[in-house]
């Protein structure tokens, strides 16, 4: 692929895209070498100044990485970008979380009835830690983020073994959304000591090679979820300033 020269364009997103179809149609793969600052400004006809800041961008997403004394390469592909990514002052309404809630669920009840054999003592040994971990920080009255938190790491202990990759981070993008929510909406679990039993209950059915009865119990967890996004349908959250100056959340 030629690059063009983009003087005369409206260079806004242009550089980006340029660099991403260069990258396409020259079949780069991860680990190749790209091309360096003064070769991709001599092709593009601009300044040094705008391909570094474009090579940042694709740094953020994780499409190229530099070797400190050797130069960018093609990356390979993973979700860590996203995730660092994804913006901690996200203004959702309530049909995204509901979104949200629905892949999350269909995913998991998926992988569990796919992967209930996969199990082992081991996997679900460390579960019952973080599940452990969880029920003290309730029982604590630690904050709700951090209980997302705890909580993420008990979904993505417990399908470690499935092998997918792909799952472990959705379940860590979902959560991360999850924890925005806690934060701009004040998204709170109604019933904390409900929710460690309906974990409870899961890793037995696990343990008992039950898909259906742990699918059953992961339904059931989800439940106060869906429950609460049904009763708060039609809202919508925007961002309003505090007494200190600062940004505060609310619901309208």
């Amino acid at each position: 692929m030629e690059l063009k020269n983009l003087k005369t364009q409206d260079l806004q997103g242009l550089i980006q895209e340029q660099l991403k179809l260069y990258i396409i149609e020259n079949g780069m793969k991860s680990g190749d070498p790209f091309p360096t600052e003064y070769d991709l400004a001599e092709r593009l006809g601009i300044s040094r100044t705008a391909i570094r800041e474009a090579l940042k961008r694709l740094e953020t997403l994780g499409i190229i990485e530099v070797r400190p004394g050797v130069g960018r390469f093609i990356r390979e592909f993973n979700f860590e970008a996203i995730l660092k990514g994804l913006p901690y002052n996200l203004e959702m309404d309530i049909k995204n979380f509901q979104e949200i809630l629905e892949v999350r669920f269909c995913l998991e009840s998926w992988f569990i009835g796919k992967d209930i054999n996969k199990f082992t003592k081991e996997n679900i040994a460390q579960s019952k830690e973080i599940l452990e971990k969880l029920e003290f920080q309730v029982l604590s009255n630690f904050e709700e983020k951090e209980l997302v938190e705890t909580h993420s790491q008990f979904h993505c202990t417990l399908y470690k073994n499935s092998n997918n990759s792909l799952l472990i981070n959705l379940i860590k993008i979902f959560s991360t959304v999850q924890r925005n929510l806690v934060l701009l909406h004040r998204y709170k679990t109604k019933d904390k000591n409900s929710f460690i039993r309906q974990h409870k209950l899961l890793l037995e059915a696990i343990e008992k090679r039950d898909s259906r009865l742990a699918q059953k119990r992961l339904e059931e967890h989800f439940a106060e979820a869906m429950a609460w996004v049904e009763s708060h349908k039609g809202e919508k959250f925007i961002k309003i300033e505090n007494n200190k100056g600062g940004e505060e959340n609310s619901r309208i």
